[in-house]
């Protein structure tokens, strides 16, 4: 009689696995529907961001929850630099001098954004939208 060896799973490797597979499609689903949840004001928060060394002048902008949010990223600073948003909006890599309009959308929740730049970000070259009501 031969025996087949079948990998053995354990109960809390199991629930680790369930938990963590759900746990990351409640965040997409969150992430996904975040705006069609949010009824739209019909008004728009128009903000300029520069640089000031390894950072964005403003590092944190409040926007009004339904608002669409435009954002002029001027590249004031002496290096290359982009400005990326956490829904996939953004600029191009901008040399000094350059200047690019994101249009990023209806904003519903806070959102991060940073420099894709090499390691700009690990130096400080981050921003937060922040949605208010």
């Amino acid at each position: 009689m031969s025996s087949i060896r079948r990998p053995f799973v354990t109960p809390a490797a199991l629930i680790a696995a369930v938990l963590l597979l759900s746990g990351c499609a409640s965040a997409q689903s969150v992430a996904g529907q975040a705006a069609s949840d949010v009824e739209a004001t019909g008004e728009t928060t128009e903000v300029t961001v520069t640089v000031e060394g390894m950072r964005y002048i403003p590092d944190v902008v409040e926007v009004p929850v339904g608002d669409e949010l435009i954002i002029t990223f001027e590249n004031t600073g002496t290096d290359v630099h982009d400005l990326v948003l956490a829904n996939s909006t953004g600029t191009d890599h901008l040399g000094p001098g350059e200047t690019e309009v994101i249009e990023v959308g209806v904003i519903s929740a806070d959102m991060d954004a940073w420099c894709s730049v090499g390691n700009h970000r690990a130096m400080g070259m981050e921003m937060t939208i922040r949605a208010i009501d």
